[in-house]
């Protein structure tokens, strides 16, 4: 199957982008975030702030598959530690809990900050984010999906 609007082979497209930080991680120089931040690929934090990372899934319309920000959201220490503790296990069954997503997304309004239901996986999923906020553009895209033209932009089309 081929993209509509420039003829590329739709497995030729990335459904994923990921953040490797918080944008206020990230923005930190390399002598800051080492003073005031512990990262890992999972969990990061800043001072007494705490951010967990996982994907926020949009359907996308023509193929059977979802494109996924793979980003982070900060949480409450409660909800971080709670995570942390039990890591490596299925956690499908804990409640879902809230989050602020920490990262700007390109192509959309400011998602920085936007909150977010945060549902955990088993041990081998990452957590999903589900966005709250009514009326903005990525809340919409998450409820009704996008099309492999908006998956173009996203890949840098």
């Amino acid at each position: 199957m081929k993209c509509g609007c420039c003829g590329k082979e739709i497995g030729d497209f990335i459904f994923d982008k990921s953040y490797q930080m918080p944008d206020e991680i990230w923005e930190l120089s390399d002598e800051v975030r080492d003073e005031r931040a512990q990262t890992h690929s999972d969990l990061c934090r800043l001072d007494s702030r705490y951010f967990i990372r996982g994907v926020l899934y949009l359907p996308v319309h023509a193929v059977k598959k979802c494109f996924g920000w793979g980003i982070w959201v900060e949480v409450s220490q409660g909800d971080f530690f709670n995570y942390f503790e039990k890591f490596d296990f299925d956690n499908s069954n804990e409640s879902p809990f809230s989050g602020a997503v920490a990262n700007s997304l390109p192509n959309y309004p400011e998602t920085r900050g936007m909150k977010v239901q945060v549902r955990l996986g088993d041990g081998t999923q990452r957590p999903t984010f589900q966005v709250m906020e009514k009326g903005h553009l990525l809340t919409k895209e998450q409820e009704n999906g996008i099309s492999l033209e908006r998956v173009h932009v996203f890949n840098g089309g």
